[in-house]
């Protein structure tokens, strides 16, 4: 084996290796949410219960397997802030776990918007953009729902 083959070798298992460990990591430290069903409009009601006026709904439906459908918010606070939160429900945590996976495996800029994905039983909520201060104030509101 010459020189140049052994460099190629190792240089292929150095970077497989460099690809492995962070999809391990995240694999083995990421804390699956539980899959639970969640009744009502609990982003609604979140933002109704922290003062946040909703602005315009609609209905939608993400194109991905096991999506039932959901709604499009546009939310404003008091001091003019305006964020959009798209939120879809699952049918089953098989696939909700699935679109999770696909959003984390496009990197920014590339397919996968600036925002911020939140699990909320067998909802994914997603907000853009994700450093909003609409989404620090309604987070409180959604972890109580995740408690209930």
């Amino acid at each position: 084996m010459s020189t140049y083959s052994r460099l190629e070798l190792g240089l292929s298992i150095f970077l497989t290796i460099l690809f492995l460990i962070p999809v391990g990591v995240i694999i083995f430290v990421a804390e699956e949410s539980p899959y639970h069903q969640v009744s009502g409009e609990p982003l609604n009601e979140a933002a109704q219960a922290t003062g946040i006026t909703v602005t315009s709904v609609k209905d939608s439906t993400w194109n991905l397997p096991g999506a039932t459908g959901g709604k499009t918010y546009v939310l404003t606070d008091n001091t003019g802030e305006i964020v959009t939160v798209s939120t879809q429900s699952f049918d089953s945590s098989e696939s909700r776990e699935a679109a999770i996976r696909i959003y984390n495996a496009q990197s920014v800029g590339r397919g996968k918007p600036v925002g911020s994905l939140v699990v909320l039983g067998q909802h994914l909520i997603y907000v853009t953009p994700a450093n909003s201060e609409i989404l620090k104030r309604l987070a409180p509101e959604l972890k109580k729902k995740i408690k209930a």
